[in-house]
């Protein structure tokens, strides 16, 4: 497990919930629109001083009975090593699991939710399938793959029993119209959320400065009401 960094406490990573958070290192995605590149990019991520997941789950268990979950985003965590074994062992602490992913990785989504170790899970859905090369950094092949993953994890999500969200950051190069065609093309009825683009003080992002305009708050707000989704601006 290569984990970047390790928040004791968060009010707003894990619905409902008093949670701890860890970001993990590395990403097989280049979003350009990605404030983190610190975690995605291999000549930042082997500037970085990981922690030692040993001490990671003994701050966690000195919090347990206060934290009610945990929160595991990056970075892609399904592209940890030994992630399962490190969920099994927050589980048995008594906490709730929370995974943020891009839905690459289906066959390591499936692992966790047979082995009962994830309880919530949110993946990013970049853009319309159709315009996924343009949104991750990939070429437009290579992308092709990536969206044949991403439908592999919305199926096995939506026929799955735990609670999960879908998410769209509304970042550069996104309108509407592109808003409308991803709630057209994941499962119906499923948790929808569109979230603004910010660029947080002190960060960069993946591409550079962002080109083209992006919805404003009030936009999203609109528009989310207008699909019957959850917006968070």
């Amino acid at each position: 497990m290569k984990i970047a960094h390790f928040l004791g406490l968060s009010l707003i990573d894990y619905p409902g919930k008093v949670a701890a958070v860890i970001w993990t290192a590395g990403c097989n995605l280049r979003c350009p629109f990605c404030y983190n590149p610190e975690l995605v990019l291999p000549e930042y991520v082997k500037r970085l001083k990981l922690l030692d997941p040993h001490d990671v789950l003994g701050e966690l268990s000195q919090r347990a009975g206060f934290v009610e979950g945990l929160a595991v985003t990056g970075g892609e965590p399904t592209l940890q090593g030994n992630l399962e074994g490190f969920l099994r062992e927050a589980k048995d602490l008594g906490l709730a699991v929370k995974l943020d992913t891009n839905g690459t990785r289906p066959e390591v989504l499936e692992r966790l939710l047979s082995a009962g170790l994830l309880d919530y899970v949110a993946l990013d859905v970049k853009a319309p399938f159709a315009r996924y090369h343009e949104l991750v950094g990939l070429p437009r092949e290579a992308a092709r793959e990536v969206v044949s993953r991403v439908r592999r994890s919305l199926d096995l999500l939506a026929t799955g029993e735990i609670p999960f969200e879908l998410r769209t950051t509304a970042a550069p190069g996104l309108d509407a119209a592109d808003i409308i065609q991803i709630k057209r093309q994941i499962p119906e009825g499923a948790k929808y959320v569109i979230q603004r683009f910010t660029v947080p003080q002190g960060k960069g992002l993946v591409g550079g400065d962002p080109r083209g305009g992006y919805l404003s708050a009030e936009e999203i707000k609109k528009l989310a009401a207008e699909l019957g989704c959850e917006c968070r601006v």
